[in-house]
């Protein structure tokens, strides 16, 4: 890696800056601490030459060829030494040094060739510090070189999930400044392509965290608000260029993808809407995944009544080209799916989610007749999976009274369900509802409790 290819880690949050300007004008007395033994004499003599200099020459006094070698000695050194708890400003000191050094691609370069592992070792050892600035200074060295070309390729995994850990941490946080910094972090962590499988494999953790963060910022448009957001979105956009992050992320968060319509529809910043377009255009369109797309484009329809929100969107005036162009290329895919549409699919749709609208094929009969055989392929599979909404815990009231309309229909229609019914034990669980706390719940209990009881004698 050359000095020209050093990725630099800018950050827009102020926070971590103010810590290191509070450290690097403390005196700290290195020679009081060499005789306590803290450190080398040497080491002391190295550290006091620093003091009282401005950034930039405790920089190039560092880097100059005569003192680069021995000072890099001390700073990993120190480091990786184990330091009573009431020194932590030592390694403050020494966090922030190598931070103002890595701004210099020299520095990152100097480090990445010499020994990158021991070195990233060394900063991530105090990733999880119960001191917040060391934590963060840690976390922020540690990021820096991470995302250098240098180390990408053969970095440990499990280095890089304890980063991603700790940054989640601290996306968990009450405070919005340790959020945002952490949010940063993060996105510039999953620009680098190889890192994004290894975010990937602890998902369950860290994607609802990222959406339920999103979620109580939806209706802030402050300028931080916004930020916020933008950050989320970049690090799910850029997820979203793997295949299998596509797959999952179909299966597992496609509910939570609707809360990226709300905020398209109020938003008043052009970035975020593209970023938000950008992702259901991926995952509209994954490659030789063309079942997965029709699935996806039928619930935005359906769950999500995405196609007035994409019309709406078409009609504001945008600067961005890229933009316009992919919110046609939107449109277009979900105009072709929304115009084949079936009553059926809307069924399935509504099965699929476990989420029982009141639409009109509830109170249908003509429905249910026209659709009777599609309940009863391959061995009932759309009936016994309707059966097992009866299992979902906590169902609202007005779904289950949907559920037991839809169930006593059948019922009613054909007298070979029944079996089914038996079959899957699903009787009893009817029966049971007849004394359930809502009134409608206890009627269409009763109806379907009717109909099982003319069939069976």
């Amino acid at each position: 890696m050359t000095v020209d290819q050093t990725k630099h880690l800018q950050l827009e949050s102020t926070y971590l800056d103010d810590y290191r300007s509070a450290i690097r004008s403390k005196t700290i007395p290195w020679d009081g601490f060499a005789r306590s033994e803290l450190l080398t004499s040497q080491q002391a003599k190295q550290l006091s030459e620093l003091e009282g200099a401005t950034v930039r020459k405790r920089v190039e006094k560092v880097l100059s060829e005569e003192h680069a070698e021995a000072y890099a000695s001390t700073l990993f050194d120190l480091l990786s030494k184990k330091m009573p708890q009431e020194r932590s400003d030592i390694k403050k000191y020494i966090l922030v040094l190598i931070s103002d050094l890595l701004d210099h691609g020299e520095f990152a370069q100097r480090v990445l060739a010499k020994d990158p592992h021991t070195t990233l070792n060394a900063l991530v050892e105090y990733v999880d510090s119960s001191d917040e600035i060391v934590k963060l200074l840690s976390l922020y060295n540690a990021v820096y070189l991470l995302i250098q070309p240098g180390i990408q390729s053969n970095v440990e995994p499990s280095v890089v999930i304890r980063v991603f850990e700790e940054l989640n941490a601290l996306v968990d946080a009450t405070s919005f400044n340790l959020k945002f910094f952490a949010l940063e972090l993060i996105s510039d962590l999953l620009a680098v392509k190889p890192y994004r499988p290894i975010y990937w494999q602890s998902h369950s953790k860290f994607i609802p965290n990222l959406f339920q963060n999103l979620n109580g910022h939806i209706a802030h448009n402050s300028t931080e608000s916004i930020q916020f957001q933008y950050k989320i979105l970049l690090s799910l956009w850029l997820l979203t260029f793997n295949h299998k992050v596509l797959v999952d992320f179909s299966k597992y968060y496609l509910s939570e993808t609707l809360s990226l319509l709300s905020l398209a529809k109020s938003s008043i910043k052009e970035k975020i809407v593209r970023l938000v377009v950008s992702i259901f255009i991926n995952l509209t369109s994954i490659p030789a995944n063309e079942a997965i797309n029709l699935h996806n484009l039928k619930y935005l329809i359906l769950m999500g009544d995405i196609l007035p929100t994409l019309s709406n969107l078409k009609e504001r005036k945008w600067s961005d080209e890229e933009l316009i162009e992919d919110l046609d290329v939107l449109y277009n895919s979900v105009q072709d799916v929304y115009s084949q549409l079936t009553s059926f699919d809307e069924y399935l749709q509504e099965l699929d989610s476990k989420q029982f609208k009141n639409s009109p094929v509830h109170s249908n009969d003509e429905f249910f007749m026209d659709n009777l055989e599609k309940f009863q392929d391959n061995n009932y599979k759309v009936f016994k999976q309707l059966l097992k909404l009866l299992d979902v815990p906590h169902m609202e009231p007005k779904s289950l009274v949907l559920v037991l309309g839809d169930i006593g229909r059948i019922l009613k229609l054909d007298p070979k369900s029944i079996e089914i019914l038996s079959k899957v034990d699903k009787k009893h669980t009817i029966m049971d509802l007849l004394n359930h706390k809502n009134s409608e719940v206890r009627y269409q209990a009763l109806k379907a409790t009717q109909f099982i009881v003319s069939q069976t004698f």
